[in-house]
This record gives C-alpha cells, sequence and structure tokens, in this order.
C-alpha cells in the first residue's frame, strides 16, 4: 500500500476508507463504523508509519486512537490540555512469524482443536517465551529504542479481541514496563524480552479461562502490541506521572441519593496508574463522581487518611525495575506545586503533635487537588460523556496527569474501551418479606436492575477464617476455585459470600482469589466483620471489576452502617450445607466454608440500580425440613 499517495489524497470514499481500516486497525463490524467515519487519509498515514510488520495494530491500539481523534474533532478547546500522542504499533504479524519460526504453530493448532484436553500449555508458553525475532524485526524494534531513548516505556497486548465490542479482555494479558537504561543493546534486549512475555501470556490460565467461559477457545487469537511512553517525568531516583487512574463515563457505585451515575466516576492515585486498576493492600485510591466531586466518601480528616494511599508504583533507576515506595519516600522529590495537587494535610495530627512540642507536616495522599481543579473534573466529564455518545455505550478509559511547572498540568489518555451494555429489568422489592431477607443494602453495589434466581450460596465465616493460621488461608481460595470448577459447566446460579475483600493479594485482608476462580459465580458480596477487622472495599475501576462488568456479575458490599439495611446469616441455616458431601475428607475446611443449596426456596437476588439496592430474599423453604 503507497502510504505517501494515500496522505496526499483530500479524503477517502468510505470503500476506500474500510479497506484501509481492515488492512491496518480493524474489522469488528462497530469498531470499522467508527473509524471510517472519523479517520482521514492524514489519519490513517500516522498510524501506518508507526507501525512495526505488518498485520492490524489490534483492539487496545484501536480503541486508543479512536478515542484522541473523536477528542480533537469534537473537542478541540480541551487539545491543549492533552499530552500528544507517542506510541508504536507491533502488527499481528509479527506475532504470526514469530510463532512460526519457533516452531509453535503445530501445538497452537493442536491446543485450539483439544481446547480444554490441551496438556502442553506450559510447553508451547515456554517456546513462546524463549524464541528469537528475525533480523528485520530486530531492526524495526532498534529504531523504537532509539526514538525513545532512555525514557521508559511500556509494552502492552493490543490483541484483536481486547477492548473491542464484544469482549475486553481486561488485565488478561501481560503489561511489561522498560526502565530503558544502559546500553543500546541492553535496551534492545530489553524490549525484545518484554515482547516475548506479552506474546507468551497469551497461555496465561486467566487469558485461557476467559475464552473458554466465552467460548472464544477454537478462535485464532492474534497478538498486536501497543508500544507506549511511560506517562511521567524523572526525578532523582525514579520517574513517574503526579497521577493516574481510570474514568467510567457511567458511574456504578451510587454513595450519595442525589448523584448522578449518568455523570461518570474516577479512580485515581498518586504514580503510576497500576495501583488505580489493581487490588492492593493497605492502599485505597481515590474515587470521585464527576457530577458531585467533592463529596467525600470519607467525612473527617482522620477517616480521609486512614482511608489513603500509603505507597507509591515508580519506575526506579537504582533497581532498573518497576517498584513500589512508600508515600514519605517519593514525597521528598516533589516540587512543591506537585504536592498540592495529590497531597493534603493531616491538620488534626499535626496539631496534636504541636501540643507535645512537635512541629511537622503529616501529608496522606488523596488527589485532592486535582479533585478541586474544576477545569479538570469538567473535562474529564464531558470527554467521558462525549465517548459514551459515540459508542453507544458506556465506556471506561486509562489516564495520566503529567505538571511539568506551577500551575500548569497535561492529560495523557493511554487507554479507551466500551463497557458490555445491558437492559434493565423492572423490579418489584416485596417490602413485607423483610424477614426472609438475607440482606438489603444500599448505595454498595454495582449492576442493572435484575432478578435473578439463586441455587448455592457459598458463605465464607469470618470469625473461622480469621483464626484459620495465615499460612493455610490460600487453601480457602484453592477450595472456592474448586467448588467454582464443580459448577461452571452446570445451569446452578451461584452467590459468594466471602469476609473482606475478594480478590486483595493479602489473605488477611480478605480471600485471595482472582477472577478465573470465581467466574462461575453470578454474584459476589464482600461481608464486614469488624469484631476482626474485615471491611469491605468494592473496587471499581479495577481488573477484576471489569470481568465482573462483562459477564454481568453482581458486585456488592454488605457493611456494618445505615447502607445495610439488614443482613441476616442466620437465615442461611435453614438450608442444608452440601460442602461435606461434595468434598468428603476436607472437615477443616469445611468448618469455614458453607455451601448452602437454597433450590428448595424461590430464592433470589433483586437489584434496583435506579435506586442503588439489592436484596438477597431467601424464602422459607417450599418443603419444611
Amino acid at each position: 500500500m503507497n502510504w505517501e499517495e494515500i496522505r496526499s489524497r483530500e479524503s477517502l470514499t468510505a470503500k476506500e476508507s474500510k479497506y484501509i481500516c481492515n488492512d491496518l486497525m480493524s474489522t469488528g463490524l462497530e469498531m470499522e463504523r467508527l473509524i471510517v467515519e472519523n479517520f482521514g487519509p492524514e489519519d490513517y498515514y500516522k498510524v501506518a508509519q508507526r507501525r512495526i510488520g505488518g498485520g492490524r495494530i489490534g483492539g487496545k491500539a484501536c480503541g486508543l486512537l479512536l478515542a484522541r481523534k473523536l477528542i480533537q474533532a469534537r473537542m478541540p478547546q480541551y487539545m491543549d490540555y492533552m499530552e500528544p500522542h507517542d506510541s508504536y504499533f507491533v502488527g499481528s504479524d509479527v506475532f504470526y512469524h514469530y510463532l512460526e519460526e519457533n516452531d509453535c504453530m503445530e501445538l497452537r493448532r493442536r491446543h485450539m482443536k483439544e481446547k480444554e484436553k490441551f496438556q502442553e500449555a506450559d510447553e508451547l508458553q515456554s517456546r513462546i517465551q524463549n524464541g528469537s525475532f528475525s533480523e528485520a524485526i530486530q531492526e524495526e524494534f532498534l529504531k523504537v529504542v532509539r526514538h525513545y531513548g532512555d525514557t521508559p516505556i511500556i509494552v502492552r497486548s493490543s490483541s484483536f479481541l481486547e477492548d473491542g465490542f464484544g469482549n475486553a479482555f481486561s488485565g488478561k494479558y501481560e503489561s511489561i514496563f522498560c526502565i530503558n537504561q544502559g546500553s543500546e543493546e541492553e535496551r534492545l534486549s530489553d524490549l525484545m524480552n518484554a515482547v516475548r512475555s506479552v506474546y507468551a501470556s497469551t497461555m496465561n490460565p486467566s487469558a485461557i479461562e476467559y475464552r473458554r467461559r466465552w467460548g472464544l477457545l477454537d478462535v485464532d487469537e492474534q497478538m498486536a502490541l501497543l508500544i507506549q511512553k511511560v506517562a511521567g517525568q524523572r526525578y532523582d531516583n525514579f520517574y513517574m506521572p503526579v497521577a493516574a487512574g481510570m474514568g467510567c463515563s457511567y458511574n456504578p457505585y451510587k454513595w450519595m441519593e442525589n448523584m448522578n451515575p449518568d455523570a461518570g466516576m474516577i479512580r485515581m492515585v498518586m504514580g503510576l496508574g497500576t495501583r488505580a486498576v489493581e487490588r492492593t493492600p493497605g492502599d485505597y485510591p481515590r474515587l470521585v463522581g464527576l457530577d458531585r466531586a467533592q463529596a467525600n466518601l470519607r467525612t473527617t480528616v482522620a477517616e480521609r487518611h486512614k482511608y489513603s494511599q500509603r505507597n507509591v508504583d515508580v519506575m526506579d533507576y537504582a533497581s532498573n525495575s518497576l517498584c513500589t515506595k512508600r508515600l514519605e519516600e517519593v514525597i521528598e522529590e516533589l516540587p512543591g506545586w506537585q504536592k498540592k495537587l495529590v497531597l493534603s494535610h493531616d491538620t488534626e495530627a499535626e496539631e496534636l503533635l504541636a501540643q507535645r512540642g512537635k512541629y511537622k507536616q503529616v501529608l496522606f495522599a488523596d488527589c485532592q487537588g486535582m479533585v478541586n481543579n474544576d477545569l479538570f473534573i469538567q473535562m474529564v466529564k464531558d470527554i467521558l460523556g462525549m465517548l459514551q455518545e459515540v459508542y453507544g455505550r458506556p465506556v471506561d478509559v486509562e489516564f495520566a496527569v503529567n505538571s511539568a511547572a506551577k500551575g500548569e498540568w497535561k492529560l495523557n489518555l493511554l487507554q479507551c474501551r466500551p463497557l458490555q451494555a445491558s437492559v434493565s429489568e423492572k423490579i418489584h422489592i416485596p417490602e413485607e418479606k423483610v424477614k426472609e431477607f438475607l440482606f438489603d443494602v444500599r448505595r454498595t453495589s454495582m449492576r442493572r436492575s435484575k432478578m435473578e434466581k439463586l441455587d448455592i450460596i457459598v458463605w465464607v465465616d469470618p470469625r473461622k477464617y480469621y483464626e484459620y493460621p495465615y499460612a493455610k488461608k490460600f487453601h480457602v481460595a484453592q477450595k472456592i476455585d474448586e467448588i467454582n470448577r464443580h459448577y461452571e459447566d452446570t445451569d446452578k446460579k451461584m452467590m459468594l459470600l466471602v469476609p473482606g475483600r475478594i480478590g486483595t493479594s493479602s489473605p488477611e485482608l480478605g480471600v485471595p482469589v482472582v477472577y478465573a476462580n470465581i467466574s462461575a459465580f453470578c454474584a459476589i458480596c464482600e461481608v464486614a466483620y469488624s469484631e476482626v477487622g474485615y471491611h469491605p472495599e468494592l473496587s471499581y475501576g479495577s481488573h477484576m471489576f471489569q470481568d465482573l462488568v462483562e459477564a454481568d456479575v453482581y458486585y456488592g458490599a454488605i457493611n456494618e452502617n445505615s447502607k445495610t439495611r439488614c443482613y441476616q446469616p442466620r437465615l442461611l441455616k435453614q438450608h442444608p450445607d452440601i460442602f461435606p458431601k461434595l468434598f468428603p475428607g476436607n472437615e477443616e475446611l469445611g468448618e469455614i466454608i458453607k455451601i448452602f443449596d437454597v433450590s428448595d426456596c424461590n430464592a433470589q437476588l433483586l437489584l434496583d440500580s435506579k435506586k442503588g439496592r439489592a436484596v438477597c430474599w431467601l424464602a422459607a423453604p417450599l418443603i419444611p425440613r
């Protein structure tokens, strides 16, 4: 294709644009339509000039480029506050030829044919991880290394199935940070290792489970790549943006009655955005409803400090890697104007210290300065609203914020994907049956309005889980995975009730499962139990959250406050615990995990998204026991 000739054209016919889009970017019908409607010759030319190898650039790259083009065309008033785009795209043909040249194609074909019976996943993953690139592709990678110099970069998956209108694959494939230091040869080697790791992640268990869950195991998943400069700036010993996070055009977490869910929300952290999309023990990102940005979940300074960010993710030059630093270490490097954007004073703690003759600042990270910036909040709100309107459904984005000088800031849009749309039902909740409600919660849940019949409720006893030895707590997660696999090919509707946080990496805060361990459940509830310190923290914006949204899974919290009208776990004991029957000889775990069969009554999960209300109704057994 003669790209210089295409560039010289004033316009393209719809047929010509469709052909170029299919060759360079996407064949997905909805994405293709949006690209053809909005891209011109110069836009295609710029993409082609940054493509390595042949083939399409994949879903993540398409979503990013389309979103940026839409902002440029429809909201030019915000372009002065946007960081320019600076990415490279590794075409899907590079992946295909890499598999051929490294003797992976036969194993890959067998994997697609044998599906769940395939026994050589580790061998295939090892071959992909340890393969070699052709000299021609190495030369292309060298151009990338020279372009970015010593600025840190990130290699991200951009498969054909990612960030489209069907499946988002949120967090299923690897994203590899490269500190990009050392000699040119060392930087090239690091880049190629990162590419290999992303390619190998197509065989990750979570990715395979996701494809199995959505009937995609026999689809020839083509992996393109998106190479981006890591957003941020260099400090003395590390590199990071001032702030980063994710935004969603629909706010599923209505924590105040007069909040408008259609205004959207953001989840923001200081430093790299990794802490905004993953569950991090002991850390709390800032959650902002864009119609009422100042409406903080925490009402006192002490609460705001307690539920704030303790650690910051940065690119560390000493270790040549992505690492986590204590907030106190990072604060010292920030200029004053940046501190004002992301840090707040614990005035109460400072006053107490002063009374004792100790005068020091007590700072915590809550991104309050960005929240107070009306232009920033309005800009994000407008962009999310526009993208939702064009896409015809809610979207989420990932972004970073840089501030190179006092009074200046710029937004770097890093990703955009459509969320899966579902139609809500009209729901009637029988108020007279409150004595039969397992729980009745308000403003602590997400999902569309719906009635879901329940067959199985898996309940983890919070007291006994707390008392279980730390080293054995992972066995609880493993057993939940076994329960998940036992029911995954059945039509049983299951709900999971766990203490504290779901998906945490720290067992003392909750049950350390990943989405693949709970993919068969239609409802997930985090349950508070303050006697031993379990507190739910719904992780809106995390990769697990995206998985639950896609799968139309209810995700909620049962707190010990006014948002929980009632919680009556004693009602579960009216129903048989079938754990001993399913797992004989597991008496120890059977004391902690209960599997209640509620199919003997008309058990229902009732969700009213308009009121932000969720009720689990356990009618008395149809046949008395």
